[in-house]
């Protein structure tokens, strides 16, 4: 995979970091740069996992057909992710309306009956309602903002590209879009919507549709 390739990918794996950043920063959730460094490696290490998942299968398959099921995996990926935004976010929001919350992911801790929800909706997802993210609450986030990379992640191992390069690239993109939507929201006439919240799934989806053809 080029190098063009690679820093749109990194950049459209990124986008949900940036949709975090804003929707913190509207509601007034800080984001330290500890915490943004908290979000931005998770999201880089489930992202390498992924990558080295699919390197392992590419190498069992013929390097053509590798790359075609890669890029096939990760079209397919951003079709999906475009689809279930839409789905979850029809209409554009105003600025001062409260998203749906959508679920990402739920962990339930034995005994005690605690029920952890990662949700993309940040003033949810501010656990303790402390106004500020804390580490754990970091980890959390990062943790639900790669799910979405993670069959991204695979496709993209499958077409070739080193396990370390995409999710340096992703992580250090992220840590900078999430600092920077949280500190630009409240100075930005924003309208966040599901059509544009959908952009990083368009991308994804161009992407693999280019790596098919070339």
């Amino acid at each position: 995979m080029d190098s063009v390739s690679l820093v749109l990918l990194a950049a459209a794996l990124s986008l949900d970091a940036l949709m975090a950043g804003l929707l913190y920063g509207l509601r007034g959730i800080r984001v330290s740069p500890g915490a943004a460094a908290i979000v931005s490696g998770a999201t880089a290490l489930l992202l390498g996992a992924a990558m080295g998942a699919g390197a392992f299968l590419a190498a069992r398959l013929p390097p053509a057909a590798a790359e075609q099921a890669g890029a096939a995996i990760l079209a397919a990926t951003g079709l999906w992710i475009t689809a279930q935004t839409l789905r979850s976010h029809p209409g554009v929001r105003r600025r001062a309306g409260e998203p749906t919350p959508r679920r990402v992911w739920r962990l339930r801790l034995g005994s005690f009956g605690i029920v952890v929800e990662i949700l993309r909706e940040p003033s949810v997802a501010d656990l303790d309602r402390s106004g500020h993210i804390n580490p754990a609450e970091a980890l959390l986030l990062g943790v639900a903002l790669a799910l979405d990379s993670v069959a991204a992640g695979l496709g993209a191992g499958m077409t070739g590209l080193s396990p370390l390069g995409l999710p340096l690239a992703a992580g250090v993109t992220s840590f900078a879009l999430l600092s920077a939507g949280s500190r630009l929201a409240g100075h930005l006439p924003l309208r966040l919507g599901g059509r544009w919240a959908a952009l990083h799934g368009v991308m994804l989806a161009l992407l693999g549709l280019y790596r098919m053809m070339r």
